[in-house]
């Protein structure tokens, strides 16, 4: 059910971009104008300023990133759910028929733990530790990248109050 709204959602959105790439000049005049005197009229209505337009518009987007996380976190969970699910049935599918080969072959259970021991061994020391590693590194790599924000916020901040100071500067010399 999920997946049919999702590709629904993804053939509408197709469709209004292949809409907007069709379009004639004069077709898109005719949008834009309204538009633009929307803007205008809100303009008139309230002081807007260059920074109000850019954190506006960062912060939506962001928040739509931030919206799309739940269907990342339940696609991926759907995905592995999947893979689960096939590699459960193709060995559940074998054991009967795999049960009777190896009795023919005459293999003891001494064989048989072995190989299990074989591949316990893998997984413990391979397999197990690059999945703890992947894990690591991901939280590493969002700590990394949390700490370059947070630098950067204080930079920004650093040149918003030089910014501030410039213009207060500029605008006791302009009152003169």
């Amino acid at each position: 059910m999920l997946i049919k709204e999702r590709m629904s959602v993804t053939t509408e959105t197709t469709k209004k971009i292949s809409a907007v790439e069709n379009m004639t000049k004069q077709e898109m005049a005719k949008i834009i104008k309204p538009a633009k005197s929307e803007a205008k009229s809100s303009e008139k209505e309230s002081n807007i300023s260059v920074g109000d337009v850019m954190k506006n518009n960062t912060s939506e987007i962001i928040q739509k990133i931030e919206s799309k996380f739940p269907i990342y976190a339940q696609l991926y969970t759907d995905l592995y759910t999947k893979y689960l699910h096939t590699m459960d049935d193709l060995y559940s599918t074998g054991y009967l028929s795999e049960k009777e080969f190896f009795d023919k072959l005459g293999m003891g259970k001494t064989v048989l733990q072995a190989f299990d021991a074989y591949w316990k061994s893998i997984n413990n020391m391979m397999i197990m530790p690059q999945i703890d590693m992947v894990a690591n590194f991901a939280k590493m790599y969002v700590q990394f990248r949390l700490g370059t924000i947070d630098s950067y916020d204080k930079v920004s901040h650093l040149m918003m109050d030089s910014y501030a100071r410039a213009w207060n500067q500029f605008n006791s010399y302009n009152k003169k």
